[in-house]
């Protein structure tokens, strides 16, 4: 027996455009350290499971990895100036989050 509501805001592209409006005030209220803390956690969901010792852990680990990875590659893209390291975490975690949003939830 279902005990939510049907999600027909689903079916018509309507969670995109929320979940898009959120994170967007989201990073742009706290930066992008908010941006990296909501994509984090879902990989590393994916990658450990749902095993909250795990995946805190690995959530963790994997934001200092992508973070670490970003700041890499904007001072390498561009080498005698640097690029906004957002720019590259933008890059990398809203495919990702697009993916979530439309196949996840």
């Amino acid at each position: 027996r279902l005990v939510g509501s049907e999600m027909c805001i689903r079916d018509s592209g309507g969670a995109l455009l929320i979940a898009s409006v959120l994170t967007a005030a989201a990073v742009s209220t706290a930066g992008i350290v908010s941006f990296v803390g909501l994509v984090c956690p879902h990989i590393a969901r994916i990658l450990v499971g749902n095993e909250d010792r795990l995946r805190i852990r690995a959530a963790a680990l994997f934001g200092a990895i992508l973070v670490s990875f970003a700041d890499l590659i904007a001072r390498i893209i561009i080498a005698p100036s640097e690029l906004p390291m957002g720019i590259i975490t933008a890059g990398i975690g809203a495919p990702f989050l697009l993916y979530l949003v439309r196949y996840r939830i």
